[in-house]
């Protein structure tokens, strides 16, 4: 018998933990912050108690087998290496609300991820983007690689989404096999590769898929005959072309610093356009990791040198070298920066928001970072896409591998999540099992 338990994750975008028990194995996926609205940056960290904190708000899950001794015996649960399984812990991509908990798990738990995955992993501790700390056994898996743990098989199949290295995967145990989405997309660069997942996963018995773009209106799955969006990373990066040309001083981007291959798309093309990227350290850094030959300079507003590995040797950009050939450049940068705009205005003709913190009205500071924008005075544009697939293809992956059971979470309404090529859709409670 398989055992499907349901964590957290299930009526909400972020958090997804489930684990998959056959007799000798426990997997684990994923492991991020889940009600991670609950944490307020006003309150002291309390050192060595970081995680039980964080499970006692109920960001991090009360799981057997996957904390410190330590940790777990003050919560009341067993910790790693006292129950009679080998636990596994496998992750889909590096959002928070993905992997935001690795660093709370024991250090010697392993955790799979797909290989880019473990690299840009890396760079985030490299470049202190991690919360509490880098997670010591990180093992990585090729795309289309499979790993065996005990009686439970598992393929790490390739997803497009708005971050490097994102993947769902195909869960075999004796009982049957299951497929679990991550998050996944249509507008990227690759559609052709979140279509070949649906094709690599056909015919699996349960089907895990995530459900974020049903989550804020009343969506009709069901009749749904095609996609209503017109933008993708493509036009996104003819705009940028268009806007290269067109401005004559500095142009201003706040992106998502983990979606590495837009940055690297939009250097290369820009190039033509005679621009060059100034890149903050922590992008820079990530760029580099898997586009090394790209060119780019890397801003530091008073100078400096570069210590970090991936960095040295790199051309560094002051403020006033960038203020001085302004229409030569594009400035990436993170809204934690964001006052380096009062010395740079008058220089800068177009501010693009684009994907970066702070995404939305939940967000406390998106109301600050608006009003700042028009303290400033900046021309700006409001230009992100999103990581998620549309509800038709949300649909339609599923009405193509055809699962006889299907299971939407990572939404706010999961319920309407509905196909009729599947002979049942469960919405597990959490704290939920579900046997097969």
């Amino acid at each position: 018998m398989t055992n499907l338990k349901f964590y957290s994750g299930l009526r909400e975008i972020g958090g997804t933990v489930v684990a998959v028990e056959t007799d000798k194995a426990i997997c684990i996926f994923d492991f991020g912050y889940a009600h991670a609205d609950r944490i307020d940056d006003k309150v002291k960290v309390r050192k060595d108690k970081e995680t039980i904190d964080l499970v006692r708000l109920g960001v991090l899950d009360r799981v057997d087998g996957i904390y410190e001794e330590k940790d777990a015996h003050e919560l009341g649960l067993k910790a790693y290496g006292e129950i009679d399984k080998e636990v596994f812990v496998i992750i889909s991509h590096m959002h928070i609300d993905h992997m935001g908990g690795l660093g709370s798990l024991a250090s010697k738990l392993p955790v799979y991820m797909s290989r880019e995955s473990a690299v840009l992993y890396h760079e985030l501790g490299v470049m202190g983007e991690l919360e509490l700390r880098e997670h010591e056994n990180v093992l990585p898996i090729d795309y289309d690689a499979s790993i065996t743990v005990g009686d439970i098989k598992v393929t790490c199949v390739q997803v497009d989404h708005d971050v490097v290295g994102a993947c769902g995967f195909l869960i075999e145990t004796g009982d049957g096999k299951l497929c679990y989405t991550g998050d996944y997309r249509y507008h990227g660069h690759h559609p052709e590769i979140s279509k070949a997942f649906a094709e690599k996963c056909k015919g699996a018995d349960y089907m895990i898929t995530e459900g974020v773009t049903i989550s804020f209106g009343d969506v009709d799955m069901l009749s749904l005959e095609g996609p209503v969006r017109d933008n993708s990373e493509w036009t996104l990066l003819e705009d940028m072309k268009t806007h290269a040309k067109e401005e004559s001083g500095l142009i201003v981007i706040n992106n998502y610093n983990r979606n590495v291959e837009r940055v690297h798309r939009m250097i290369g093309a820009l190039k033509e356009c005679g621009r060059v990227f100034a890149l903050e350290p922590a992008q820079a850094d990530y760029v580099a990791a898997f586009y090394p030959e790209d060119y780019f300079e890397v801003y530091l507003p008073e100078g400096g040198e570069l210590n970090t590995p991936l960095l040295k040797g790199r051309k560094v950009v002051t403020r006033k070298e960038l203020m001085a050939s302004a229409g030569k450049y594009i400035l990436q940068q993170d809204y934690k920066n964001v006052y380096e705009l009062f010395d740079l205005k008058d220089c800068i003709s177009l501010y693009l928001h684009m994907d970066g913190a702070p995404l939305g009205d939940y967000d406390p500071s998106f109301k600050k970072f608006y009003e700042l924008l028009d303290v400033l005075g900046l021309n700006y544009i409001k230009c992100g896409l999103g990581g998620h697939a549309e509800p038709y293809y949300l649909r339609r992956t599923v009405d193509e591998i055809a699962p006889k059971t299907l299971i939407p979470l990572h939404s706010f309404r999961p319920e309407q999540f509905k196909s009729d090529k599947v002979e049942k859709i469960i919405l597990p409670q959490e704290g939920e099992t579900i046997s097969f």
